[in-house]
């Protein structure tokens, strides 16, 4: 009952301030968020020059000043000063001028003027280069935030517009490349979706931010699938299943493109490892239950989502507490933009396996395109403090019992607040079901504290016939 199926999911991101319904080209959300105190720099760098000089004393005026029109006037000064410098008076060449001419922009909301001043100042002044990342960084958290929030409104156009000035003023967080991609996705913009994953991918890697870099490689993966691209697809899935090994939907989609792309030696290996388990009983009704999945696969692989969800559908019909099928119709309903559905279907899929991050976040999802913010937002903060994330790899009924393998991976957990969870053992309970839902029999694992991207395996099994599905919940 596994399926192969790769979806790039909406993203979820938890702690996003309110936006207000406008995108300008000059941003007022930077202005209102940036720091009220003028702090000089630090690394070294000097005006270099009395014009600059003089526009560094408008910059901390304009700072300062509880005035909004004259910090609107002495900021301007600021620009006109620094520009008479720079053109006038042979400081193009000044990393001062630049740097303090960046600052004016970024006060004034002027994204582009900022970027193109900073990467001016920084390749002058290379020992500068922290210090500006750090105010480009400032200007970064207002837009990216404000289009989380716009992308949750589903205001795609001024969520991507706001993603795009936050690409632009700094360009070392994957997060604003990661959810435009899902944005752009969704709207059967593959190209786009495609760049703009590479890029939150290369970024993520780059920087250590494990859970947007999985997100991201996963999505650019299953996207080169979706759109023939099999040999674009298979170095992708490679690299993603060397940080998360245990995902199973992933190395069937892998063998797959190996399929596609003639290494068939390949993905018969995968799929020695992880293929469809052997009917639990029952064998001509167990067939057209394998039958049934595999059409709705193919329907799903398709596009045409809302026959998958049909198909999806009638498996669930008969097999309530069939994992793959619910996750196969959760991800047909994520195609079909349909957010009560999604959420009802996430609903039944978390209380299969409650520590699954990806799961959890899944749900959340469902609740906001539902309109459903309330929840949405306890749902999200729920993922933002797991600890520990639990991907059940195979499931593998037999006439006599059943076994279920694992993997528990250490998450870096906060709580709403932003303090760390430190990491803590816990106790699950497996519960392995039969086709009406009773439990046939039931195996406790222990989890230890597991720091970051530290894993421990879960092997759990039990024995009775009948048994057809698993569900595990923390005690």
């Amino acid at each position: 009952m596994n399926t192969h199926i790769v979806l790039a999911g909406i993203l979820v991101v938890a702690g996003a301030v309110s936006a207000s319904a406008q995108t300008p080209a000059v941003n007022d959300r930077v202005v209102k968020a940036l720091p009220s105190r003028y702090v000089g720099p630090e690394c070294g760098i000097k005006p270099g020059h009395f014009k600059v000089s003089s526009g560094a004393t408008y910059l901390k005026t304009g700072i300062e000043t509880e005035v909004p029109e004259n910090r609107t006037r002495v900021l301007a000064s600021g620009h006109k000063v620094i520009l008479e410098a720079i053109q006038q008076n042979g400081q193009d060449k000044n990393p001062g001028a630049w740097y303090y001419l960046g600052r004016i922009y970024l006060q004034q909301g002027d994204i582009v003027g900022a970027d193109s001043s900073f990467t001016k100042a920084e390749t002058m002044a290379p020992k500068c280069k922290e210090e500006i990342s750090k105010l480009r960084y400032a200007g970064w958290v207002p837009l990216v935030n404000a289009g989380i929030e716009f992308a949750k409104a589903e205001k795609n156009d001024s969520a991507v517009a706001l993603f795009r000035q936050a690409n632009t003023i700094y360009r070392d967080k994957p997060v604003a490349y990661l959810n435009g991609g899902v944005i752009f996705a969704n709207a059967g913009q593959t190209d786009s979706a495609i760049a703009y994953w590479q890029k939150a991918a290369e970024i993520g890697e780059r920087t250590k931010e494990v859970e947007d870099r999985n997100s991201a490689t996963r999505n650019l993966g299953a996207m080169y699938q979706r759109t023939g691209r099999h040999q674009d697809a298979v170095p992708v899935l490679e690299k993603y299943l060397t940080w998360v090994p245990q995902d199973v939907d992933v190395k069937r989609a892998l063998a797959t493109s190996y399929r596609a792309t003639g290494q068939t030696a390949k993905a018969e290996a995968i799929e020695k490892e992880v293929g469809a388990a052997p009917p639990a009983a029952g064998g001509a009704a167990a067939g057209a239950s394998a039958g049934a999945m595999n059409s709705a696969i193919t329907l799903y692989n398709e596009k045409k989502y809302d026959q998958a969800a049909a198909a999806f559908e009638k498996v669930v019909a008969t097999e309530p507490y069939n994992r793959d099928a619910l996750f196969g119709l959760a991800n047909s309903y994520i195609g079909l933009k349909n957010g009560p559905k999604l959420a009802e279907t996430a609903a039944r899929l978390v209380e299969i396996e409650p520590m699954n991050a990806e799961i959890v976040r899944m749900l959340a999802n469902g609740q906001r395109m539902s309109k459903k913010e309330t929840q949405a937002n306890k749902t999200a903060i729920r993922v933002l403090s797991m600890p520990v994330t639990v991907s059940v790899t195979q499931f593998a009924p037999t006439a006599a019992g059943a076994s279920v393998t694992g993997t528990a991976t250490g998450r870096e957990a906060q709580t709403p607040t932003g303090k760390p969870v430190s990491p803590a053992p816990l106790t699950l309970v497996f519960e392995f079901l039969d086709v009406k839902g009773t439990v046939v029999g039931n195996q406790e694992v222990q989890i230890p504290a597991l720091k970051t991207e530290q894993t421990h395996p879960i092997q759990v099994q039990a024995q009775g016939a009948g048994i057809v599905a698993w569900r595990y919940k923390k005690i």
